[in-house]
């Protein structure tokens, strides 16, 4: 497992295409009204001046952020997450993340894909970080891939993510806000 991380991390980047087919089928409107969503219900934070060049962002901007926790264990957990990025006091969308995060023991795998407005993706990030004992990230230890947004492998994990925030949680939200308007 240990050599397996260390040649996972001596692997070389992989250079990002800039420009993909819409990867999936759904349409423009879910997309929109996710976001919308997003940006009425989630959790106000900040793209930290760390993050924003890892997922290729040129500067720290302003979120709405949802987190889900799909599993957790004592020595680890899986979470997804999605960030609608916005400029401006009145909440301009520039994009959005699907985030898949992964934590096992010491090591921990971050997956960001950027989507457009209209849901097509723009970008996919690996990240890798240890920790040490006391759960503290070890300096230094954090890995940055970038992924070829045309690979099979990439289009099946964002297809995944895709279909998790669209077709499952966004149907749920929509119930849940009806219900709470009636």
């Amino acid at each position: 497992m240990a050599m397996a991380l260390v040649l996972s991390i001596a692997a070389p980047t992989i250079s990002v295409n800039a420009s993909a087919d819409n990867l999936s089928s759904v349409n423009k409107s879910a997309v929109t009204q996710f976001i919308d969503i997003v940006l009425k219900n989630g959790t106000d934070s900040n793209i930290s001046s760390i993050l924003a060049p890892i997922i290729g962002l040129a500067k720290t901007m302003p979120m709405k952020k949802k987190e889900v926790v799909m599993s957790e264990q004592d020595n680890g957990f899986e979470k997804r997450a999605c960030y609608v990025i916005y400029e401006n006091a009145d909440q301009h969308a520039v994009c959005a993340y699907f985030v898949k995060i992964k934590r096992s023991g010491l090591d921990k795998q971050t997956h960001y894909f950027r989507i457009d407005l209209n849901g097509n993706l723009e970008k996919a990030v690996l990240s890798q970080s240890k920790f040490d004992e006391a759960g503290k990230v070890i300096r230094g230890s954090g890995v940055k891939f970038d992924q070829d947004i045309n690979s099979p492998e990439v289009r099946k994990t964002f297809e995944a993510e895709m279909n998790f925030w669209l077709k499952d949680w966004l149907p749920k939200e929509r119930r849940a806000a009806a219900k709470k308007a009636a």
